[in-house]
Formats: structure tokens, C-alpha cells, sequence
């Protein structure tokens, strides 16, 4: 049953606190052999780990042969959360950077592209809203909307987007969080 109070919440924590609180949020659905995400520290014994990352709000880890992984639309709403984080990271960065005069904000290419990020993000929260029941194949088809928004705004961070920890970490495991969830659902 669609849960729009849950999912807001899970938008507003992943964007306010990260990834590693928003995902103590999710619930999940039983796969046999499941590879997923949890925040680190909440490991079983002897659980396979293939990949930590040390993001804002804590530390993350891809593992397998857990219980449960994140289902439904809950994870597309954490996943918008960090990519309007992702957006106030582009236009904090962005506001402290001058050419000449001039903020970057105020380019109109920067603009143009802040423009279609954002727009992505409103498309994306407004097909979760429409339809809080979405088929698999709509899941996915936000899932990537998200990520190409994700890669339009690492860009325009530069170097700073690509950093161990960073915004391009998040932008990662994020797309990964959704890799892992087409995985179990093919």
C-alpha cells in the first residue's frame, strides 16, 4: 500500500542526513542470496562485503547474503533525496565560484543545466506521486532518470565531484543502490 508520509520522509532524510540514515528507513522483501545496502556496523557475522563507502552521514556496505534488500518505490525516493542533495552541493559550489565579475550561477550554461537536473528531479517525484503502485519496468526507468540527473550535475563540479567521500561517491552508490535493486527483480 503506497505510504506517501514514509516516502517523504525517506526523501528528507537522505537528503538532509545521507545515505546510511535513509536506508535504516527502507523496508525490505526476502531474496535468497540478496546483495544490498546497509549502514556500516549493522553487518551479521560472516556476511560477504563487496564494497564500503565512507559517504556523508556515515559509512555504507554493499554485501551479500543478507535477509532482505530495499524494495518497491521506498529506495526511488532516497534516491531523489540524494540527487537534490547532489543539487545543493552544485549550487553551493557553484555560488562560491566566480568568473570575472560574476557568480557561475549566473551562466547561462550552468543555468541551462541546473535547469534540466531539476526538472528530471520533478519529473521523477511527480510520476511517484501519481502512481505510488509502479510495475518493475517503471521502477527501473526512474532509477535511470535519476542517474542521468546524478551525471549532468557531477559535471558541473568538477574535480571536486570525482572525490573519495564526496558528492561523486554518493552519485555512485546511489546508482548502485539501484543496480543492485534491478538485480533482484529480474
Amino acid at each position: 500500500m503506497p505510504d506517501p508520509v514514509r516516502w517523504q520522509e525517506c526523501r528528507r532524510v537522505a537528503r538532509e542526513q545521507g545515505v546510511a540514515p535513509a536506508l535504516k528507513l527502507l523496508p525490505t522483501a526476502q531474496r535468497a542470496g540478496a546483495i544490498a545496502a546497509v549502514p556500516a556496523g549493522e553487518l551479521p557475522a560472516g556476511t560477504e562485503i563487496l564494497r564500503e563507502a565512507d559517504l556523508p552521514g556515515g559509512a555504507v556496505v554493499f554485501a551479500r547474503g543478507l535477509a532482505g534488500a530495499p524494495a518497491g518505490p521506498d529506495l526511488v525516493w532516497v534516491r531523489l533525496g540524494l540527487s537534490q542533495w547532489l543539487l545543493d552541493e552544485c549550487l553551493q559550489y557553484l555560488g562560491e565560484r566566480r568568473s570575472g565579475e560574476e557568480s557561475l550561477l549566473r551562466k547561462q550554461m550552468i543555468q541551462d543545466c541546473l535547469a534540466t537536473a531539476l526538472t528530471g528531479q520533478l519529473a521523477v517525484e511527480a510520476d511517484l506521486l501519481a502512481d505510488g503502485n509502479l510495475a518493475p519496468a517503471r521502477v527501473r526507468y526512474l532509477h535511470q532518470c535519476l542517474s542521468d540527473v546524478d551525471r549532468k550535475l557531477l559535471g558541473l563540479l568538477g574535480a571536486k565531484g570525482f572525490l573519495a567521500g564526496g558528492p561523486g561517491e554518493v552519485a555512485d552508490v546511489s546508482e548502485l543502490l539501484a543496480s543492485v535493486h534491478e538485480m533482484g527483480t529480474t
